[in-house]
């Protein structure tokens, strides 16, 4: 067993503390990242974080944040990853930091060109295109060599790829940068994108990774016309090239690629054991039903504008979110740390009236 110094295992019993109130889970786990910056191979610090995400309270705030976004029977690839940067963001204690810090539209001299791999990168994941992946470091490499400090263009980078959630992109190029550089802010960044590539498959308000094939059953209920999953991606590429930078060209050839398939071993990954029983899903019939909580209380917040502009907004929320399934809350109640002070609503609506029925 690694032996670290006390002042480790002071912040990982801090994080304890913090990490068992309601909501104190995200600046929990961020006091966990700080300890595996220092030390990576902190087994405890790693596990600590998957505990606090585990916290029942902090699923449903989470899978009603992502619900919000992207419907839970949508089991597209893509829409996996989104919900995965979606996730990232809602939990992650480091984005305010980096906006303080750092230029958000990345180096000037090159912000164009990164603007451009940006640009390619949402082509994965926005529109399921994996092929833009490839085309987006080409980009990105280029900015790197062109640019006046490149230091700064590499943690830019890194950090776009996080927050899109492209983990496995974010740690390469975050471990990059600081093979290259001393650089503090890097390895804290690194601490947490490396967490989040080898976690991603057991976060516990995700669902289990689809093909589509539920997705597809569900439009069929929803408008028949609309494009298959497979029909979606290929219109998506299309339309991706009356804008891409170069002609779309595979980056492997398919003859090529079938032989290394017939070569690699393919072993069936079993999925991690998961807290939420994710079974409803397959059992959907497709009809409309009772509108989720928080739509019933988006609702009646529109309700209370009598005005055109917010009622076609009430039609537009009760159209898209027909088929939306509430997520019933925890039935233990919520922990809140005696030593904070109580929510008060004013300090953000300042007169207009708070809505807690829900």
């Amino acid at each position: 067993m690694s032996t670290y110094p006390e002042y480790v295992y002071q912040i990982l019993a801090r994080a304890r503390d913090v990490g068992q109130w309601y909501c104190g889970q995200s600046d929990a786990a961020a006091l966990c990242f700080d300890v595996l910056a220092l030390f990576p191979d902190c087994e405890e610090a790693k596990e600590l974080v998957y505990e606090f995400f585990c916290d029942e309270w902090t699923i449903y705030d989470n899978r009603v944040a992502v619900q919000q976004n992207i419907d839970e029977w949508d089991d597209r690839p893509w829409q996996q990853r989104r919900r995965l940067a979606l996730s990232y963001r809602f939990m992650s204690r480091w984005d305010g930091k980096y906006e303080t810090s750092h230029d958000r539209g990345g180096p000037k001299d090159v912000r164009k060109i990164l603007d451009n791999g940006k640009m390619e990168l949402l082509g994965a994941y926005c529109l399921g295109d994996e092929e833009c992946t490839d085309y987006a470091w080409a980009i990105f490499a280029d900015a790197i060599h062109k640019a006046k400090d490149p230091q700064k263009t590499m943690f830019w980078i890194g950090w776009q790829y996080a927050d899109l959630g492209f983990f496995a992109d974010a740690a390469e190029a975050l471990g990059e940068l600081c093979s290259r550089f001393d650089d503090a802010a890097a390895r804290r960044l690194l601490a947490e994108v490396v967490w989040w590539r080898d976690n991603s498959h057991r976060i516990p308000w995700i669902p289990p990774t689809g093909d589509g094939s539920l997705y597809d059953r569900m439009m069929d209920f929803i408008d028949p016309t609309a494009p298959k999953t497979k029909d979606y991606i290929r219109e998506a590429r299309n339309e991706n090239q009356k804008e891409r930078i170069a002609p779309y060209r595979p980056s492997i050839d398919k003859k090529l690629a079938s032989l290394f398939s017939s070569v690699i071993l393919h072993e069936d990954e079993k999925p991690a054991a998961s807290i939420v029983d994710w079974s409803f899903l397959d059992k959907d019939n497709g009809q409309p039903g009772e509108p989720a909580d928080w739509v019933k209380k988006q609702i009646r917040m529109f309700e209370k504008w009598k005005d055109e502009l917010h009622a076609e907004m009430l039609e537009d929320l009760m159209h898209s979110h027909r088929l939306t399934r509430n997520i019933p809350p925890p039935s233990t109640p919520q922990k809140h740390d005696p030593n904070e002070p109580p929510f008060d609503p004013s300090e953000i609506l300042g007169g207009a009236e708070w809505d807690d029925d829900i």
